[in-house]
């Protein structure tokens, strides 16, 4: 048994932001959108459209406690390691270009990195991973049946089973809202955070989290929730084979092999619609494949 307590902490990281987005609406911000100043007016380098550039004032930390179970005896090889961690970062890659949960290039606001302080977009708090190889004790020279001849060796024996079952919590993700008017100078703002998403509503996948305790902010205001505060669907899978070992002397042998993915063919639900100005907004609407089997044959020589 292993207990062990991991944890890092990096500054000064590579960040990528568009150093041309223009400024924030200075506060209070008009409610007639004619009276706030143009996208244009508040540019910092009015000579850029985008101006992509580097900087180092990336952070992340990262924070674990680990358990770890060994079981090595005879036939029976088993692990099992539980995780309890958090990392948080202000961006969880240098570039960020293109993703679809952060933004095109990584920020709300390219100006104030503080807005994007939260988890990592790969942060798991829970995380529980069992494994076993277990040779089955039948056959020439196992403790059952040991004296059996080599033709019904060939059918009881060489036989093995494994399996990898896992348990985590899903990934944090962000609720969006539209950037209404371009005001922003963005292609996405964070939608305000009116009420509890934990409470006041029955989960599903027709409602993943409260979608009431979401607004879409006004144009030209940046919204109020935090980047990453809920968290999409976890796993709970079961991987399985068996096997079957033949040997043809010392030097080649033989393997049947039946594996099956998802053995219990539990629904492993994608993450819900997070944007606010979806019609499917709070939705669930993909789930990962379900049992695969697969039938294999392999030599070693």
């Amino acid at each position: 048994m292993e207990v062990n307590y991991i944890g890092n902490k990096g500054t000064h990281l590579l960040m990528r932001r568009n150093f041309a987005q223009a400024l924030v609406p200075t506060e209070p911000v008009p409610t007639d959108i004619n009276l706030i100043p143009t996208v244009a007016q508040r540019k910092p380098y009015p000579q850029f459209g985008i101006f992509i550039n580097s900087d180092w004032s990336g952070n992340s930390s990262y924070q674990s406690g680990n358990v770890k179970i060994e079981h090595r005896a005879g036939n029976l090889l088993f692990t099992t390691a539980y995780t309890w961690a958090k990392s948080i970062d202000n961006k969880s890659a240098a570039a960020g270009i293109g993703g679809a949960d952060t933004g095109w290039q990584g920020f709300i606001d390219n100006h104030n990195v503080r807005l994007e302080h939260g988890l990592s977009d790969f942060d798991v708090d829970h995380r529980l991973v069992a494994s076993f190889v277990y040779n089955l004790p039948f056959g020439r020279g196992q403790k059952y049946a040991s004296g059996i001849n080599k033709g019904v060796d060939a059918v009881i024996g060489g036989w093995q089973t494994n399996g990898i079952l896992t348990f985590q919590r899903g990934f944090p993700y962000s609720i969006y809202a539209e950037d209404l008017g371009g005001l922003l100078d963005d292609f996405s703002n964070r939608a305000n955070l009116v009420g509890d998403p934990h409470t006041g509503f029955t989960q599903s996948i027709s409602e993943w989290f409260n979608t009431g305790a979401f607004a879409q902010p006004r144009a030209g205001v940046l919204g109020n929730s935090g980047r990453n505060i809920l968290r999409a669907p976890g796993i709970n899978n079961l991987d399985a084979s068996l096997f079957k070992n033949f040997r043809f002397g010392e030097r080649v042998s033989m393997q049947m092999r039946l594996e099956s993915f998802n053995a219990l063919n539990h629904t492993q639900w994608g993450g819900p619609v997070h944007n606010i100005a979806s019609p499917q907004f709070g939705q669930i609407t993909s789930a990962r494949p379900g049992r695969i089997n697969q039938v294999g044959l392999k030599i070693l020589f």
